[in-house]
């Protein structure tokens, strides 16, 4: 961004139905990054190829920015459908506990976690075969955060994810990109594995750990 270099030598192939985490302490780049992928950043150095017939759905971490607050639950998902899919628009929304009534629910009232799995639902609704999501289980409760692990649990295509919950990453990874000193390195594996090599319990031990050790430093006379 302008002129701070976010980082630097990063080459990556994805391979199709590969599911990759996206770990690292905040400002390394992973949000940048799959804001390239994702095609709404277009601004920067390098360069990257899309797969032939490869279609992107990216999940952002604000879902105010992609649901029209006076539109209804069930209109939303009714605008995102294609013909293909149209018929499956209410299956598709009780399954994400959308039912009865709540359909007709605007968007501007509804909680952080049924806005997720609003938004959710709306990609599924859509060609994509490849899903990014960023931070998906923000503002979540448990019951929807199971609900949209089991939907991508599902999901047959590529899905690469950001996210600091190990719980929900457990069965949804089998690459970790880990983004640290404004570089990127490749692990082969799952979370757990990632985690046992780091020997961290958690994801978010990793993500503070940079930040530790530069205070160490700084207090070294």
């Amino acid at each position: 961004y302008g002129e701070k270099q976010v980082f630097n030598n990063v080459d990556f192939f994805i391979e199709r139905g590969a599911k990759i985490a996206l770990l690292g302490q905040n400002g390394q780049g992973k949000t940048t990054l799959a804001k390239i992928l994702a095609g709404e950043i277009r601004d920067y150095s390098g360069e990257w190829n899309l797969g032939h017939n490869v279609n992107i759905g990216y999940f952002a971490q604000n879902q105010e920015e992609v649901l029209s607050p006076n539109k209804t639950v069930l209109e939303e998902a009714e605008d995102a459908a294609t013909e293909e899919t149209r018929p499956r628009v209410r299956d598709l929304l009780g399954s994400f506990l959308f039912q009865g009534e709540d359909v007709q629910k605007k968007t501007k009232v509804l909680s952080g976690g049924e806005r997720n799995r609003l938004a959710l639902c709306k990609l599924l609704l859509r060609p994509f075969n490849t899903l990014i999501m960023d931070e998906p289980t923000n503002h979540l409760d448990i019951q929807s955060k199971e609900i949209i692990k089991i939907a991508l649990q599902k999901f047959e295509g590529t899905l690469i994810q950001i996210s600091h919950d190990r719980e929900f990453l457990q069965g949804l990874s089998d690459k970790i990109f880990e983004f640290r000193d404004g570089n990127m390195k490749e692990y082969l594996g799952n979370i757990d594995e990632y985690l046992e090599y780091r020997q961290k319990e958690s994801i978010r031990e990793v993500s503070i750990e940079k930040s530790k050790l530069a205070e160490a430093k700084q207090e070294v006379p």
